[in-house]
């Protein structure tokens, strides 16, 4: 007997034959036409040199050794059927879990767009998403709290695997009704003289970029430090100060009676993916990842 002549295609349609007693209705459970069920069973029934089915007043019934070998086999049917099962899963992501954090400013729009997408393509993924700063996810994915981190700034992770998906800029956050409002742009050299900043902490990813032009300003005892970039503008829109903020942020405020004015030079940041492994062996986070940099890209 030839052993490469058993396959798992003429097993499978054996045991459907086997438990449902019909050609056509095993044709029907495994999506194939009835003379591919057929062609099998012939094959298969050379291969072993069995009669396997006789047809009985118009029923198939199994022979004698038809259920010698059923009972050998049928192990093989279902183990088949439930790997089919757990690959269909895994592509629709019934089998799988995430569990993703990013920054507060990527919040507004660019996370909810990429789940949006990340849904679309595996809606039985089971999501989870928080808000955390940049160290925090560091910290988190060096645990296994959380399996990818979405960070911007100027962020240190050399021991994690990181991929730049895009990037933001830094403005000046001010009312409609300031000064500077009518401003086309302001240069960040400006800044320490404003007598009304408030200042972001110079220790965080988005803050180290200002720290050529604050570092030196941080004395004054009449400034503000706002440790959030999201709790920027009730402060800026309550005090009628300003304060640097990014560009996510200030899209989200159109309409808020405040306005982005321009830094000239541009200081712009990088927005990171990071990983405790290679996003090539983390599928859904790879694909998050990927709809992160597409919604990034629009803008």
């Amino acid at each position: 007997m030839d052993r490469r002549a058993i396959t798992l295609h003429r097993l499978q349609a054996f045991c459907a034959v086997y438990e449902r007693g019909s050609f056509s209705a095993a044709a029907r459970v495994l999506a194939v036409s009835q003379p591919t069920i057929s062609k099998h069973l012939r094959d298969l029934e050379a291969a072993l040199k069995l009669s396997l089915f006789v047809l009985e007043g118009g029923r198939v019934s199994p022979t004698a050794e038809a259920d010698w070998l059923y009972s050998e086999s049928r192990f093989l049917s279902e183990g088949l059927q439930s790997l089919a099962g757990r690959v269909s899963g895994f592509r629709s992501g019934a089998e799988q879990r995430l569990s993703a954090a990013c920054i507060g400013l990527l919040m507004h729009r660019h996370i909810p767009q990429a789940l949006a997408d990340l849904r679309a393509e595996m809606p039985g993924m089971e999501l989870g998403v928080s808000v955390r700063p940049a160290l925090e996810q560091l910290a988190a994915l060096r645990s296994g709290q959380i399996d990818v981190g979405f960070c911007g700034g100027l962020v240190e992770g050399p021991d994690l695997h990181r991929r730049t998906i895009g990037q933001g800029y830094l403005v000046l956050l001010v009312p409609v009704r300031h000064a500077l409002a009518a401003r086309e742009a302001i240069d960040p050299a400006e800044l320490p003289e404003l007598p009304d900043l408030i200042c972001t902490p110079l220790d965080r990813p988005i803050g180290r970029l200002l720290v050529p032009f604050l570092q030196n300003a941080m004395s004054s005892a009449a400034q503000i430090t706002c440790y959030s970039l999201e709790g920027m503008a009730p402060l800026v829109r309550q005090l009628g100060m300003v304060g640097v903020v990014d560009n996510f942020t200030a899209t989200s405020l159109r309409g808020s009676a405040l306005r982005a004015v321009p830094l000239d030079p541009r200081i712009s940041f990088d927005i990171h993916a990071f990983t405790s492994r290679p996003l090539a062996r983390l599928r859904p986070a790879l694909m998050l990842t990927e709809a992160m940099e597409a919604s990034l890209a629009q803008g």
